[in-house]
């Protein structure tokens, strides 16, 4: 994941949370190191990997451009979402985790 996405932290417990939950259903007689276990709390992150993955390198895409056209569409983009209530707020509790 790109630093750019200051989300290291946010995913990690995202992560371990996941984990706690992957465990705690586990057949008790399957140990804890089991493949099955592993795969399955690897599907279970993948679409917040690759969302989060897919944001931020589209994010790095849009801030990483110096042309005057890219500017005005980011500044335009940027004053957009600012003013779009309900979704700006969405976005925020997908990026924290907690949507």
């Amino acid at each position: 994941m790109h630093p750019l996405a200051g989300q290291g932290l946010n995913v990690g417990l995202g992560d371990a949370a996941e984990l706690a939950r992957v465990l705690a259903a586990r057949e008790p007689w399957r140990p804890l190191n089991d493949l099955k276990l592993l795969r399955r709390y690897e599907r279970a992150r993948q679409g917040d990997w690759l969302r989060m993955s897919l944001a931020t390198d589209g994010l790095q895409q849009l801030f990483g451009r110096p042309e005057p056209a890219a500017a005005l569409l980011r500044n335009w983009g940027m004053a957009a979402f600012d003013a779009s209530g309900p979704i700006k707020r969405r976005i925020a509790r997908l990026a924290m985790g907690t949507a």
